[in-house]
């Protein structure tokens, strides 16, 4: 037993020892402007799920998306990721980037010698199209699609480029609206449904090597 957790052991310091430090030093997230489909408003903004205590508990989307893609890129790629964060003000620029997410030039990040590997992640959430289930006279009922678009790509100490991930995912459940003379109200995710929605993009592109 013994030597088997003195085995145990060294394999746990050779693993801290020798893995490679790692950040990601760029996050991109954008929500092109779509005259009929919102994909951030103020809906978006929140994520919220139940603790053990059945209490509701209400965190920030951005907050939530980041934690979870350093997570799960870190794991899939088997990164020693330096945990980072959102900035407190997070704002929607007029072409729809988030700002907060850490932003730094992969070769400014080099020349800071911090880390062995550098990630970049750009994310894009968009309108996938949508179709008319049923129109009569002026009305029509829609089912709107959304898509997102994620891509990883990681970077050595000397900045050149070594692993691409992409994936394009549709988001199973849609949204339905009505139009009348063919406008309609622009609507948003939830937070939730934005999480769920990048959880399976973001799996997806890690599945999917360039």
């Amino acid at each position: 037993m013994k030597k088997i957790i003195a085995v145990a052991g060294f394999a746990c310091l050779s693993f801290f020892a020798f893995a490679q430090k790692a950040a990601i030093v760029n996050f991109t997230l954008n929500f092109p402007v779509s005259l009929d489909f919102e994909l951030w408003g103020d809906s978006t903004h929140v994520f919220q799920y139940e603790n053990a205590a059945k209490e509701r508990v209400y965190i920030r989307t951005v907050d939530t998306l980041f934690s979870y893609a350093q997570q799960e890129i870190g794991r899939a790629l088997h990164l020693d990721l330096e945990k980072k964060s959102v900035d407190a003000k997070v704002k929607m620029t007029s072409i729809g980037k988030i700002t907060g997410f850490p932003n730094e030039k992969i070769k400014d990040a080099v020349a800071a010698g911090k880390y062995d590997k550098f990630v970049q992640v750009e994310v894009m959430g968009l309108s996938g199209g949508a179709t008319t289930t049923v129109s009569v006279g002026p009305f029509s009922k829609r089912k709107q699609k959304v898509d997102m678009i994620v891509e990883v790509t990681v970077y050595d100490k000397k900045g050149k480029e070594i692993d691409r991930y992409k994936k394009r995912t549709q988001m199973d459940e849609v949204k339905k609206t009505v139009s009348v003379y063919g406008f309609s109200k622009e609507i948003s995710l939830s937070g939730n449904e934005l999480v769920a929605l990048f959880e399976e993009a973001l799996d997806n592109a890690l599945k999917n090597k360039k």
